[in-house]
């Protein structure tokens, strides 16, 4: 049963310490999951999945780490339900394309070839959620590793949860955080320590830890606990501002093997990723010790792991009548595909017929992680150009459509819109939006346009902060001028009155709730003091300060915003939690602690149809969530230029030529 080199002895006592390890589970595991849950209805599920697999690793060597991976990604968000394997529908947005999966997640095409060997055996019998748990336990055994019981009876989630999926443990974060995120879960220290034992086998992509390579936390140098040796490979694998493409083993030593080298190698500072390498470079951490026992002794880590997967596996399932077993695991029952819906977006004009999600997929595929891996080297040295980023989005949105127009700096021919009143002096992030493009510019030259940039950086920078993901349609290209005279008339104004702003929206395609949803922005980022020092001291004319402003917060912004002073202080637009993407920008209006004068509007304008959404998304995170996704995907869908309109300008800063 277990997959070692050890002695006939040595297998016997590994098999019992399993089953006794199974029989310990059983009192904290769901009542309805159980070994034997398929052998009166398909008997033969496991071997079925087992020689899929079989097949599968004869021409991909990696697709045992990837299909374990998929088991991984899938229990930590939602629990065990199979939600990662759904596309995109008209009513699901899939975790596919959260940033940890984007790019990177695999092998979704042998969990459809399993799935259909066993509707083919066993119709409508086994979940999407247990072909997974049985993959894993498969594609470690078939690799060497140990086998386990695997108890089954899970059903399948009925939607998706991008925004969680964007929330799953990164290889860029601390040990604490990956800790915290495992106990969120009910795992331990010792679970994050053997299941991190699963990159024994597998490849990693640049992106995944480039970060330590140049300028690891700002530093401006290379990670301290990178050994010298593999760091001079992995430089010439992944070159500073190159394409992100490149790939090396997880494992140095047996790359495809599932063995305890992975320890011994952290050991030595070859941890690939600094997720994994922080388990024993962590000074004074408990993973320190466990690292140690499983890298001189390779059965109690096959015995760790083998619980570890158990426990992992009985994450939330859905059992019983919850859920269904879906017939395809990339779609609920009865549901549409994701082209289906597509076309009726399209047939309603919802949506541009030449934007879509997939527009870049072969000719840049790893554009969504070549701009969000900029802007995470980005905020490690400022932590406001998230929101700088998607400020950019809105202000060139709203001046002659999305077509990067804010980008162009003045020429013989063109005004900028950066020296625009709403622009000049206060918006930022231009170098950022360089960077990304020069790194676009060096892994797919003249594809990606500037707009798509400025599209797909919004949605990173409020993922990255803790908000929600969406499906970014792409396929704008970039306008030929700029309208400096439309950004002064056209976009909204902090100082303006509801009724304007509105009025604004509207004349671009956007409703109330889009307003609303989208000055949420303004939960994340800060404001210079020109954008609300009207409401200090002598507010529309008054002699006093604005009634709506909040007494304990006026007092603090009159010191830092003197009557008459410079203007250049500086402050938060969030009171509570400034650099993360969350709905206290709501709560903080109903405290009248809006910042501008057009944030407390929204909710300090009697008879207003916007007090009841402000309420709604105060005590409803999930819902603004929601709704600010779908608002961005409106914004990003004014007057784009498609086709052959425009261009792929080569430099964001200037039409290509001029």
């Amino acid at each position: 049963m277990a997959v070692t080199s050890s002695s006939t002895s040595c297998d016997a006592f590994f098999i019992i310490s399993l089953l006794v390890i199974v029989s310990s589970l059983f009192g904290t595991s769901s009542a309805q999951l159980n070994a034997t849950f398929y052998s009166g209805t398909c008997p033969n599920a496991s071997t079925i999945v087992r020689s899929t697999i079989q097949q599968a690793l004869q021409s991909d060597p990696r697709i045992g780490a990837s299909l374990i991976r998929l088991h991984f990604h899938d229990c930590f968000v939602n629990g065990c339900d199979g939600s990662l394997l759904l596309d995109d529908t008209g009513t699901v947005q899939s975790e596919k394309n959260a940033a940890p999966n984007v790019n990177s997640a695999r092998g979704f095409d042998v969990v459809d070839n399993i799935k259909t060997a066993l509707e083919n055996a066993c119709p409508g019998v086994v979940s999407c959620s247990d072909i997974l748990a049985l993959a894993s336990e498969a594609s470690v055994t078939l690799a060497g590793g140990p086998s386990w019981t695997v108890l089954l009876g899970r059903r399948d989630g009925l939607t998706a949860n991008l925004s969680g999926a964007n929330n799953l443990p990164s290889p860029f974060e601390g040990l604490n955080n990956i800790t915290n995120k495992f106990s969120a879960v009910g795992l331990n220290t010792t679970d994050v320590v053997a299941l991190s034992g699963a990159h024994t086998f597998g490849r990693g992509q640049c992106p995944t830890f480039n970060n330590r390579l140049f300028n690891f936390s700002g530093t401006g140098n290379p990670d301290p606990t990178l050994n010298s040796t593999l760091l001079s490979s992995l430089q010439q694998i992944c070159p500073q501002n190159g394409s992100g493409s490149g790939i090396t083993n997880l494992d140095l030593t047996t790359p495809d093997a599932f063995d305890n080298n992975y320890f011994t190698n952290l050991q030595s500072n070859n941890g690939l990723l600094q997720s994994d390498q922080e388990l024993f470079s962590n000074t004074g951490s408990a993973t320190i010790a466990i690292v140690t026992s499983f890298a001189s002794n390779q059965t109690l880590f096959f015995e760790a792991f083998a619980q570890s997967m158990i426990k992992m596996g009985n994450i939330s399932p859905l059992t019983g009548s919850s859920g269904e077993i879906r017939q395809d695991c990339k779609v609920v029952n009865g549901q549409s595909s994701a082209t289906e819906a597509e076309d009726s977006l399209i047939q309603s004009g919802s949506i541009d017929r030449e934007l879509n999600a997939t527009f870049y997929l072969g000719t840049c595929p790893n554009a969504s992680t070549i701009v969000r891996s900029t802007i995470q080297q980005a905020l490690q040295t400022d932590s406001r150009i998230g929101a700088s980023l998607i400020r950019l989005h809105f202000h060139d949105c709203f001046v002659n459509g999305c077509d990067a127009s804010i980008l162009l700096d003045d020429s013989g021919s063109i005004q900028s819109e950066k020296n625009a009143g709403p622009n000049a002096n206060s918006a930022r992030g231009f170098s950022v939006v360089d960077n990304i493009k020069t790194a676009l510019e060096n892994a797919c030259p003249g594809v990606v346009s500037c707009s798509d940039v400025l599209a797909l950086a919004s949605e990173a920078s409020v993922s990255l902060a803790g908000g929600p993901s969406w499906t970014v349609l792409l396929g704008r290209r970039d306008g030929l001028t700029a309208n400096q005279a439309g950004a002064n008339s056209s976009i909204p104004s902090p100082s303006e009155s509801l009724s304007n702003i509105t009025s604004k929206f509207s004349a671009v395609g956007l409703n109330t709730n889009d307003l609303v949803a989208l000055s949420g922005a303004h939960t994340f980022g800060r404001a210079r003091c020109g954008v609300f020092s009207n409401r200090l001291f002598n507010f529309s004319g008054s002699g006093n300060p604005d009634p709506t402003l909040n007494t304990t917060l006026l007092s603090s912004l009159q010191q830092i915003c003197p009557q008459n002073g410079s203007g250049s202080g500086i402050t938060n637009l969030d009171l509570t939690t400034p650099d993360a993407f969350d709905n206290n920008y709501f709560t903080n209006l109903q405290s009248n602690n809006g910042l501008l004068q057009s944030d407390q509007e929204l909710f300090s304008t009697t008879g207003s149809a916007t007090i009841a959404i402000v309420t709604s998304f105060a005590s409803n995170q999930t819902l603004f969530f929601q709704t600010f996704a779908q608002s961005m995907i409106n914004m990003g869908n004014i007057s784009p230029l498609t086709g052959s309109s425009g261009e792929i300008r080569l430099d964001c800063k200037k039409v290509n030529g001029s």
